[in-house]
């Protein structure tokens, strides 16, 4: 057969069926002679190739192998098949510092640019490796003091379990409230806002920020100011640094002529993806196109023996849709054929005990189906995770928490929404979506299945507001030196440096908080003076409901965003009483599992959903999403800068003045002390912490605990009343 364009080789590929020696010599032919017009095209061939290795006849898998290795796809190469120059080639693409893992070409291009401490940007796949290149280094010990930045901390939670086998050479760090190590290396793994916030520091030698595309503005992400100082901040200690994203077109001219770096843009990957569209054709009404759509989905689900991810919108709807799909399973009688489900029996025993027994995500996990979201905790969507690439769960339903968060064994990809919360998904999210099909080694070719259109192609250039002062905000600007503010920049900061300086100094400990936001919470608390310096002059505790609501209400309309004023099915949109109710039920309770029962047995919420089944999985969404949301980080972030405004103004006033220092770290931390609930960093529960808590020593390092816990027999963590899965998560943590 001869072979004439890419689509005909992929089609004919994609039959699965025995391959002639005639059509292998045919394709070979035709891959090489792409390989040298169409780099793209021929690699892709090469790597469907492999997904049909099979069906090679095996007097010709050595031409393949030897194509292979010119596509660059090292650690696809056999190298019995080798001559031994190529054998030679091949060994040079071995990592001097990872067992057993060869780097592909361009890989091992940005291997040696890093061991040469050169800085480097990269724009690269999904399935280019890049993360892999972060472990290298840390591996070859080049430098002692390392920080890397994550956008999630599903993410940081993730790489800090790949790293724990160089814990003999560095202590990770994974909490503001850690100290350093003075002797070994110190590897800091935090987010923009935890680089911040965290004051102890060594002389750090070399930094990583993955997904560097969030320093642009311009995505309109709420992190980006955050992470864009955490950026300055380590620019200050090197500039020595590895910056890494997908689908980067540029990045500012200052930015790369102010730095020895290497700007590495590439389309190099080491999966193929196939695209199809199953979107409802013709024209119906919209109630009808809505249920075909989602009948299509769930006969697509049901036809598929790998496993499949289904992105959705929205943490609501991502949660509705899999209890749908499990209907629909209980509905048609259709059995699970899974060998694994039982597995997810720990976890499933772990939420009766401390979410609601109820909740709708045990009966899915019985049925190997599992959604995934923001409102999730941190530890059980790391086991969800887990237990999809473990094949247990075989269905999992994910907003872009997962898409963007965490790496996945996924052979298909389901785009069930356009959307991305409110607004549409543009071409860069969609990309990123479709980038988690296949895997290297264990999916070659990965499915992408589209329910809705296309986004329109676009081109990301990261505009880095460092280095592109005019449009940087203020936020931003404050926190630069004289020397480092471009002079276009200059007259923005003449409203800022008019300010009484004991003001510019609170505005300033306030990071990464709108500067015009605190200055409105000012200007109201001065309004009225008597009222305010009644409801806030309290400390440890709030003494009632109003002292926390009045805090809430001055934050709401200053500092909250739209992602913050949410839309919660079954309570409608969240407002600042509404907040503060949760939030003051959740002082007086201390536990989110009693939270969630006060509100399904209560009267009002009783009246409001009649249906109980409906009320405990409204209820357990609701308080859930608060707690990440909310509690973890963002309710403690305001109290603290109230806390300091008011301070302001009532210092300046010679009035009494409150502290919430207390009961900021109190709900942070889970009422815990800060050491002890920095254990929760590790992905053990706060339930086993809390049980365990007199075993814990409060004066010793996280990882001290946990090497002491892990010295508890299994007889002893059970006499504790620990559950298995809490036993496994103290194992697996250190």
């Amino acid at each position: 057969m001869s072979f004439e364009s890419y689509t005909q080789a992929v089609d004919f590929l994609s039959q699965k069926t025995e391959i002639s020696t005639e059509d292998s010599f045919d394709l070979s032919k035709f891959c090489s002679y792409l390989l040298r017009n169409n780099e793209i095209e021929g690699r892709d061939l090469v790597i469907r190739i492999h997904d049909s290795w099979e069906f090679l006849p095996e007097h010709t898998k050595p031409i393949w192998n030897d194509i292979t290795e010119s596509a660059g796809l090292y650690p696809y190469v056999n190298p019995e098949y080798l001559s031994k120059s190529g054998l030679l080639r091949f060994e040079y693409h071995k990592s001097p510092f990872l067992d057993g893992v060869y780097l592909h070409e361009e890989q091992q291009q940005l291997s040696v640019e890093l061991q040469s401490k050169r800085s480097l940007v990269v724009s690269a796949p999904t399935s280019f490796g890049k993360s892999l290149l972060i472990e290298e280094v840390i591996a070859s010990k080049l430098y002692k003091q390392i920080v890397v930045i994550q956008p999630t901390l599903a993410l940081l939670d993730e790489t800090r379990k790949k790293l724990l086998k160089y814990k003999d050479s560095y202590k990770v760090v994974v909490s503001t409230s850690q100290e350093p190590d003075n002797e070994k290396g110190n590897i800091f793994l935090f987010t923009g806002e935890r680089v911040v916030e965290y004051n102890k520091f060594p002389q750090i030698e070399f930094f990583v920020i993955d997904e560097f595309y969030k320093l642009s503005i311009d995505r309109d992400d709420d992190r980006a100011i955050a992470l864009n100082q955490a950026f300055h901040r380590l620019l200050k200690f090197t500039n020595k640094f590895y910056l890494l994203g997908p689908m980067i077109k540029n990045i500012p001219v200052n930015f790369k002529n102010k730095f020895e770096l290497t700007w590495f843009p590439t389309e190099f990957a080491t999966v193929a993806v196939d695209e199809t569209s199953n979107m409802v054709e013709g024209k119906l009404k919209a109630k009808e196109k809505k249920e075909l759509k989602k009948l299509n989905l769930f006969n697509y689900l049901i036809s598929q023996n790998e496993q499949t991810i289904v992105y959705c919108s929205a943490p609501n709807r991502t949660t509705n849709l899999a209890l749908e799909f499990l209907q629909f399973l209980k509905e048609n009688v259709i059995k699970v054929n899974n060998p694994y489900v039982e597995e997810n029996n720990d976890v499933i025993e772990w939420v009766k005990e401390n979410i609601n027994g109820k909740w709708s995500l045990n009966d899915a996990l019985e049925f190997g189906i599992g959604f995934h979201h923001g409102a999730v905790p941190r530890h059980l969507g790391s086991t969800i995770v887990d237990y999809f690439n473990n094949g247990s769960i075989r269905w999992l339903f994910c907003t872009s928490t997962l898409i963007e968060g965490v790496n996945t064994s996924a052979k298909n990809v389901v785009l069930f929404d356009k959307k991305k919360g409110p607004k549409p998904i543009d071409f860069f999210d969609y990309k990123n979506i479709a980038g988690r099909s296949g895997r290297m080694k264990k999916h070659f070719v990965g499915n992408v299945i589209r329910f809705e259109d296309q986004p329109e192609q676009m081109e990301l250039f990261v505009d880095i507001p460092l280095f592109n002062q005019e449009e940087a905000p203020l936020e931003i600007l404050i926190g630069l030196e004289d020397e480092e503010i471009e002079e276009k920049a200059m007259p923005r900061l003449e409203e800022f440096n008019s300010l009484p300086d004991d003001l510019k100094d609170v505005v300033k400990l306030n990071a990464g908080i709108s500067i015009d936001a605190q200055l409105a919470i000012v200007k109201e608390l001065e309004s009225n003076l008597p009222y305010y310096n009644m409801e806030l002059t309290w400390s440890s505790l709030p003494k009632s409901f109003d002292n926390l609501s009045t805090i809430i209400e001055l934050c709401w309309d200053t500092l909250a965003g739209p992602g913050d004023k949410t839309y919660i099915e079954g309570i409608g949109r969240l407002s600042a009483r509404w907040l503060a109710s949760f939030a003051f039920s959740y002082i007086n309770l201390k536990s989110i599992g009693a939270v969630i029962n006060t509100y399904i047995n209560d009267s009002f919420w009783i009246e409001k959903i009649p249906d109980r089944q409906k009320r405990i999985d409204t209820a357990t969404y609701s308080i859930l999403h608060i707690t990440r949301h909310w509690f973890d980080y963002k309710l403690p972030k305001w109290l603290k800068v109230v806390s300091n405004l008011q301070e302001y103004v009532f210092k300046k006033n010679n009035l009494k003045y409150g502290n919430y220092s207390f009961i900021s770290s109190s709900i942070e931390n889970g009422f815990l002390h800060p050491n002890i609930a920095a254990l929760s960093e590790y992905d053990i529960p706060l339930s086993a912490i809390r049980k365990l808590e007199r075993y814990i020593n409060k004066d010793r390092t996280p990882e001290m605990n946990i090497i002491n816990l892990n010295q508890l027999s299994d007889e002893e963590l059970l006499s504790n009343n620990l559950l298995k899965y809490e036993i496994s998560k103290i194992r697996g943590a250190f």
